[in-house]
């Protein structure tokens, strides 16, 4: 599929990578220009500022949501800030190469690295960790010790955040299953969980999250 194949009106998600960073930001298509591989997308804004998505290192795809298909994957579109004539601020985002299938299951993660406590099963005992990153479907802490945890075990863990950006306090109680167990080389022990249900706000937050760290890249 090409990206002037597309529809006025389609969800759309734009992925930075940063480094080893990934973040997600939600748009949607205003317009298609046909036979120029281009597209008129919302803007994305914090502190009433739009977001460039311009910078050293910083690569931009592209995801589209389709009604009644698998999502679609433009790699390293470019991206411009555009004025339309009512003073509105857009993007047009541009690509010659086609899509690919966008499997929802590699959802990217935003990194968090907050101290938590854990338990374990039905075990009450609390366990120190980190919070490593979070997405909308899942999570990861990491532990100096090994919690001796198993695949489908269940995790509980307290998210607690203040946002200095929006002087927000955030607080999330995340319930998993682990489903990958990996002890790093540096002797520390990762475990990645699956959420058991949706998490009330926890993806607002991520928004916000990611809208702070890409502002303070661009600031930096």
């Amino acid at each position: 599929m090409q990206i002037d194949d597309l529809t006025a009106g389609l969800s759309l998600s734009f992925l930075i990578n940063l480094n080893t960073e990934q973040l997600q930001f939600e748009s949607k298509i205003l317009e298609v220009y046909p036979h120029r591989h281009t597209l008129l997308a919302q803007g994305v804004f914090t502190d009433d500022k739009i977001i460039s998505f311009r910078g050293k290192g910083l690569i931009v795809d592209l995801i589209v949501t389709l009604p009644e298909d698998k999502p679609q994957l433009f790699k390293n579109v470019t991206t411009n800030v555009v004025k339309l004539s009512d003073g509105t601020l857009c993007y047009t985002v541009s690509s010659i190469a086609g899509s690919k299938t966008y499997n929802r299951r590699q959802s990217y993660r935003c990194y968090i690295g907050i101290e938590t406590a854990v338990q374990c099963g039905l075990n009450r005992a609390a366990h120190d960790a980190i919070i490593k990153d979070i997405s909308y479907n899942g999570f990861s802490v990491v532990s100096r010790e090994d919690l001796k945890l198993e695949v489908n075990q269940t995790v509980h863990a307290v998210l607690n955040d203040h946002m200095d950006e929006t002087a927000e306090n955030f607080n999330f109680h995340l319930y998993g299953l682990v489903a990958r167990i990996q002890e790093l080389e540096n002797g520390l022990f990762l475990y990645g969980c699956r959420l058991n249900n949706p998490v009330p706000g926890l993806e607002q937050y991520i928004i916000k999250k990611e809208r702070a760290v890409l502002r303070k890249r661009q600031l930096s």
